[in-house]
């Protein structure tokens, strides 16, 4: 089912090969899983772009030169990234990306990193990343991680990665995992990430499991996601709240309006709320999040909160999430 955005005609480009890079404004600067290349997704055409908040991709000789953030066409620091503009550089030892605020100043992005350095060593894809400082020295991220080393298939895609401190010590990512692998799709979007252990074994992280499975679509846009333990047995995520999750009602610009929540018993949950609806304005930002048991009964979360109202000023900038109880009462901000 698609949903059209309220009160706007829009004229929205056709979607972007994965193998051909255009220049233009984009609602996702880059869907790439490989670590390859950049490629952006959901593009908007010009007459349009004044109506989002969007990602200006230029390209020079086939190659980003730049991605800057735009909220409705007024530069802004508020990207993913933490800056309005990374720049992008090359050598014959790889790519260098840079971060500048709306001012052109330099500054560091959202991970606290001046410099992220992409190095081929001796391959046609980068094998390492470093994350250098104000000085050009290398340093941590706010995760503690100083470098990425990558392992690639045949194909060039990323299939492993190992994350390193500045005493070259492995930094567990964020599963617990020692060492992340991943397998992909004919679309080049992660099927999975699986974790291994220092001996090269299978492990299971702190949450109980050892396999989280994807499924994208052609946008890399999440379609669903599970959890599986050693014996690939469903089990609770992260939350301690689903074992699946599946996202419905993908609208045209990769919003989902409606989620089911599934246990490990492959059963919708019973225990909180099994759905959750998503409300947006006209402007593609997300008004609210409700929640619903199994009979589509409003319901709470695994946290108590059975709505959640998403706050913005005047001038259409986040400032903050408001999460309320079934008794109307504020619970989470």
């Amino acid at each position: 089912m698609k949903y059209a955005l309220p009160f706007l005609f829009l004229t929205v480009a056709p979607v972007v090969s994965a193998t051909t890079l255009k220049p233009g404004h984009f609602l996702k600067w880059n869907s790439d899983h490989t670590v390859r290349a950049i490629r952006p997704v959901y593009p908007v055409t010009q007459k349009d772009a004044h109506r989002f908040k969007t990602y200006k991709v230029s390209v020079k000789e086939a190659k980003p030169s730049s991605v800057c953030f735009y909220a409705f066409l007024k530069p802004s620091d508020d990207s993913n990234f933490g800056a309005h503009c990374v720049r992008f550089s090359y050598s014959e030892l790889g790519e260098t990306r840079t971060f500048f605020n709306a001012s052109g100043e330099q500054v560091a992005n959202r991970d606290g990193v001046y410099i992220e350095k992409y190095l081929l060593k001796g391959d046609k894809y980068p094998r390492l990343l470093q994350f250098l400082n104000e000085d050009g020295k290398l340093t941590e991220n706010s995760s503690g991680v100083a470098e990425f080393h990558f392992k690639r298939d045949g194909a060039g895609r990323r299939v492993s990665e190992v994350r390193l401190n500045l005493k070259k010590q492995v930094v567990h990512e964020h599963n617990g995992f020692y060492e992340a692998r991943f397998a992909f799709d004919n679309n080049d979007y992660a099927t999975y990430r699986k974790g291994f252990d220092r001996s090269g074994a299978i492990m299971e992280g702190p949450s109980g499991y050892a396999t989280a499975y994807f499924w994208f679509d052609e946008n890399g846009t999440f379609s669903k996601e599970e959890f599986r333990d050693l014996n690939d047995r469903l089990v609770l995520g992260p939350s301690g709240y689903f074992a699946r999750i599946e996202y419905k009602d993908i609208d045209e610009y990769g919003n989902w309006h409606k989620i089911a929540l599934f246990d490990e018993k492959e059963q919708l949950v019973s225990k909180y709320a099994a759905y959750a609806v998503a409300k947006y304005n006209q402007f593609n930002q997300r008004q609210s999040i409700t929640y619903y048991d199994v009979n589509m009964n409003r319901a709470e979360n695994n946290r108590g909160v059975a709505k959640y109202q998403y706050i913005y000023d005047a001038q259409k900038n986040f400032i903050k999430r408001e999460g309320y109880s079934l008794a109307n009462k504020l619970v989470s901000q």
